[in-house]
């Protein structure tokens, strides 16, 4: 039950800890035999089981048409949680600029997550009746996880005329997207940071909102209203833009 607690503390279920821990002493195993040992219902250990697929600590492979699971190594715990600190890392300047407006026109925040959730925000900036938005900070892509749905995406921001100006990080990664996807820089300028590090999150400005984007496994979004806020972020850009190269 102790290792139960730690794995509670860690962002699992009571439940999903006792699949996990489960698998893990099985090896590749049957979701049958992981009902047994867990003693919980099968009907459960499916939606248990994708839940920490998604999560990244559990695999499959088919056999003879059935599903054999494997639990991660235990390293991947550290992995996951090292993925969250450096999301949240990023977008702390962000929140400690939040809190310093204390007394003046509370800004509303919102949080989406997953992929529908990240979904919604990119249709939010669709629809908010924009001609421009800028983005900044990400050097890994949005299409991995979503493809069919960028490409559309852009695919309409193109048809309404909305301008981006993106300034990704000067790494591979944000290279590699830029060759693969020049279909989706349509009606777009874009320039790289000196800034070799990979990142998880983007900043992207829009109206009167500002949009903290995170994507990992476990995508999600910070969308934050705020006029005050917004012009910052667009004087911060704009600085950003002049430093950054083609």
């Amino acid at each position: 039950m102790e290792i139960i607690q730690s794995l509670k503390k860690f962002g699992l279920s009571e439940k999903e800890g006792k699949v996990y821990l489960s698998c893990l002493g099985l090896g590749e195993t049957t979701a049958i035999d992981i009902s047994i040992k867990s003693n919980l219902p099968r009907t459960l250990i499916y939606d248990i089981l994708e839940r920490l697929i998604n999560l990244g600590l559990v695999s499959y492979n088919i056999k003879a048409n059935k599903k054999h699971f494997t639990a991660a190594e235990p390293q991947e715990l550290l992995r996951i949680l090292k993925e969250k600190e450096e999301s949240i890392k990023e977008i702390l300047p962000n929140l400690e600029e939040l809190q310093k407006l204390k007394g003046v026109k509370r800004p509303k925040v919102e949080v989406y997550e997953g992929i529908e959730g990240m979904k919604t925000v990119m249709d939010n900036i669709l629809k908010a009746g924009i001609n421009e938005f800028l983005g900044y900070g990400s050097s890994k892509s949005s299409f991995p996880i979503i493809p069919a749905f960028m490409e559309k995406w852009h695919t309409q921001r193109v048809k309404q005329k909305i301008f981006m100006k993106i300034i990704y990080n000067d790494s591979l990664e944000a290279h590699k997207r830029v060759n693969e996807y020049k279909q989706t820089l349509k009606y777009a300028q874009y320039k790289f940071m000196p800034i070799k590090a990979n990142s998880p999150t983007a900043t992207i400005i829009y109206g009167n909102k500002i949009a903290l984007q995170s994507w990992t496994k476990e995508p999600f979004a910070v969308l934050i209203d705020n006029e005050e806020m917004a012009k910052n972020q667009r004087r911060y850009f704009e600085e950003l833009w002049k430093i950054a190269k083609l």
